[in-house]
């Protein structure tokens, strides 16, 4: 999300509480034409380089930035800004960077349009505008979702952008980085119980994007084409209820491969083929998040009506520790041989990544939670939904909070953090009158 910007702790106006569930047993199975408005004329092509932020959870898929980053741990609307830029419509997508451009997508509700949007990393104009749907959005989701909830993705070369539309459908488009539309697709149905809308992000891998559909009754994951759009494969995944967490390409013992956790279990599939290599059930039905993986373990957390965080061993196919509580939206984060983790209510958790034991937890100034957090610069930077940006440094023996900071009104998009600039995208309000800006933080 994530990120995802979907809550299920507060279904129409009643608070719900989470119930421990404990962890299960292990199986081992074997068109519409689109408008560009165009700000500037050029013609961009960019392969890859580093420093670029590609795709949800950044350079490794888990929310570890780039080392060697001089940045700012205070910060605010007018304190190491270095441009600011009006974001119109509504969106809790998370920016990517390819080269000197910036690409996010958004929703103009009043208009019914959902588009992709495209600025500059150097001053913050904005390039252009690619409007790929209109009139397509969905009569209802979730007060905290948004229509452009969904990151894009990029392979340096074109970005690939999904959205849920009417009809409880998801549409995928490719386009290159002068928004020129090189081809879309229904990649299939979603179907998301109490009508929460939809906030997985795409996965590159193996010259094809995949797309997870976690829906109530006869989801999938499938891949499609990076170059055509053609189907190469699709695996079902069956699941009582829908789920949002997004994929993960990960090396697990040697092997390459897709980690998804939702629909009451943890999978991993293969990049070429998608078949399944290993499935572990256990946890809540409903995730909103991305799973950690290190040495042969994987690290989960969230859950709904449950809550759980805990750790396979997945050559044993043995969950090895497990602590009640959740991050629900909030992706986790790995520090050496800790982890860390922000449940809801701003509590921050860290953890022995070898037998789960809590070192500590404190809790941050109480807000809700959404946005993930990123390690970059030696820092934890985490934002919550009431726009306080935190700064934690990393330390398995105490809480340490750098700084607080106040960005706009609210923030449920994830930090992007790349070449010593921090991006971050938030919102104010004006009476029932909602803007969205996008800064760019540095020294």
């Amino acid at each position: 999300m994530c990120a995802c910007g979907i809550c299920v702790t507060d279904a129409g106006n009643e608070c719900i509480l989470p119930v421990y569930k404990p962890m299960m047993k292990p199986s081992l199975p074997v068109f519409l034409i689109a408008t560009v408005f165009a700000f500037s004329t050029f013609n961009f092509s960019h392969a890859a380089t580093d420093g670029d932020w590609l795709s949800w959870r950044g350079p490794n898929g888990n929310g570890v930035a780039a080392e060697g980053q001089s940045l700012p741990t205070e910060f605010s609307e007018t304190k190491q800004v270095q441009w600011k830029a009006s974001v119109p419509g509504r969106g809790h997508s998370t920016p990517i960077v390819v080269g000197d451009r910036i690409f996010l997508t958004t929703a103009r509700e009043q208009e019914g349009t959902q588009s992709v949007l495209c600025y500059s990393f150097s001053t913050g104009e904005l390039l252009w505008e690619k409007i790929l749907l209109k009139g397509k959005l969905p009569i209802k989701i979730h007060r905290k979702n948004t229509h452009a909830s969904a990151s894009v993705a990029s392979d340096g070369e074109r970005i690939y952008a999904l959205f849920f539309v009417a009809g409880d459908r998801l549409r995928l488009f490719a386009l290159d980085l002068n928004g020129n539309e090189l081809w879309q697709k229904d990649t299939g149905r979603f179907y998301p119980e109490r009508s929460f809308g939809y906030g997985t992000s795409p996965l590159l891998a193996g010259g094809n994007v995949v797309v997870a559909a976690e829906s109530q009754g006869e989801g999938f994951i499938a891949a499609f084409d990076s170059e055509t759009g053609k189907e190469v494969w699709r695996t079902l995944r069956t699941a009582e209820r829908s789920s949002h967490g997004t994929p993960v390409l990960a090396d697990i013992n040697g092997t390459t491969q897709i980690v998804l956790y939702g629909a009451d279990r943890v999978a991993s599939y293969d990049p070429k083929n998608g078949s399944e290599l290993w499935s572990f059930s256990g946890g809540d039905p409903l995730i909103a998040n991305t799973v950690l993986w290190k040495d042969g373990v994987v690290f989960m957390s969230g859950g709904y009506p449950g809550m759980e965080t805990w750790a396979l061993d997945v050559a044993k196919q043995k969950s090895i520790w497990t602590y009640p509580t959740k991050c629900y939206e909030q992706s986790m984060l790995l520090v050496g041989d800790h982890l860390y983790g922000i449940a809801e209510g701003g509590v921050v958790h860290c953890w022995d990544t070898a037998n789960g034991n809590l070192r500590w937890r404190e809790r941050l100034t109480k807000g809700p939670e959404s946005a993930s957090p990123i390690l970059a610069g030696g820092y934890i930077y985490h934002a919550n939904e009431n726009g306080k940006v935190f700064v934690i440094k990393p330390n398995p023996d105490k809480m340490e909070l750098v700084a607080e900071n106040q960005l706009g009104e609210e923030i449920f998009a994830t930090p992007t953090i790349c070449r010593d600039r921090i991006l971050l995208r938030s919102a104010k309000y004006e009476g029932e009158t909602r803007s969205e800006t996008l800064y760019s933080i540095g020294f």
